[in-house]
């Protein structure tokens, strides 16, 4: 049905039904020809979620915090404040855990998922999973807007970490790494929820991303892509570039808004789990923890 959004559960063990933030918002938004008018000129601009950033760091905005956990369920047990610690929403979404809450799989040849988050393994670039409208394509070169890049990765694979309003929202290292270079590209700020990217997966080469080329002695050179969407004020970079950073270290954060991560891989450089794989031929995403396995070497 459309307007319904399932995921496998790597810890349930089954298909769940995504709680969507907003959902009547986005399918007034992006499913009706006045409202994707609207999206164009207003919600998916970079004005529209500057002004709801500022909004979300003001203090008053601190009241919101108790009805959202309590409405979506979200274990403040993991974090490191309490929820009466926070002196904005935007820091509440961009919280910190414990050092614990998140273990990393401790095998040196395993590389780990970067994020909490639904994930969707595209094995080849060419061939999007059914999760996509027929006919729609994976522009990496849209995408990273480096023909060197490209070049190089354009028989690659991706993994595609969509994160929720209700995610923790801090992105870490999958593997040991060396960030070597960092670039923004300019976009838009239109909504990666799955109502939308299932009929325009072009909106992730749309809107604003910050590409990480990074290497790894284990899998040579590696991409994170780190992608804005509606709401999301801006995307800070923790990492230093040059520094070795080990699996698990925090790389950077999202601020207010929903936000995607883009990890792209050389050709048969990983063998990914099992059930990323199957779920993924089948259009569907893999809830997973970040520190979780996500393949191996």
């Amino acid at each position: 049905m459309e307007g319904t959004v399932e995921f496998y559960n790597r810890y349930t063990k089954s298909l769940e039904q995504e709680i969507i933030c907003g959902e009547f918002f986005l399918k007034l938004l992006y499913h009706s020809a006045v409202g994707r008018l609207a999206t164009r000129r207003l919600v998916g601009r970079k004005i529209f979620s500057q002004f709801l950033g500022y909004w979300m760091r003001h203090p008053i905005s601190r009241k919101r915090i108790r009805s959202f956990v309590e409405r979506y369920k979200i274990d403040m047990l993991t974090a490191e404040k309490k929820i009466e610690d926070f002196i904005s929403f935007d820091e509440f979404f961009s919280r910190k855990l414990k050092r614990d809450a998140r273990p990393i799989a401790v095998d040196h040849r395993k590389s780990i998922f970067p994020c909490d988050g639904r994930h969707l393994l595209i094995e080849n670039f060419e061939k999007l999973p059914s999760f996509f409208i027929k006919g729609q394509r994976f522009n990496l070169k849209t995408l990273l807007q480096n023909n060197e890049l490209f070049e190089r990765f354009q028989n690659g694979s991706a993994v595609i970490s969509r994160l929720c309003p209700i995610d923790y929202h801090r992105f870490h290292f999958p593997c040991d790494a060396v960030i070597r270079r960092i670039y923004q590209v300019s976009g838009d700020y239109f909504s990666v929820n799955p109502l939308v990217t299932r009929r325009k997966i072009s909106v992730l080469f749309e809107n604003k991303r910050v590409v990480s080329v990074l290497h790894s002695q284990d899998i040579d050179q590696f991409l994170m892509v780190e992608v804005g969407a509606t709401c999301v004020g801006s995307i800070t970079q923790t990492a230093e570039v040059g520094r070795l950073y080990f699996k698990g270290e925090e790389k950077g954060f999202f601020s207010f808004g929903g936000s995607t991560i883009i990890t792209i891989f050389q050709k048969n450089r990983i063998r990914f789990a099992e059930d990323l794989r199957q779920n993924s031929a089948n259009g569907i995403e893999m809830f997973a923890f970040m520190g979780d396995n996500m393949g191996g070497i």
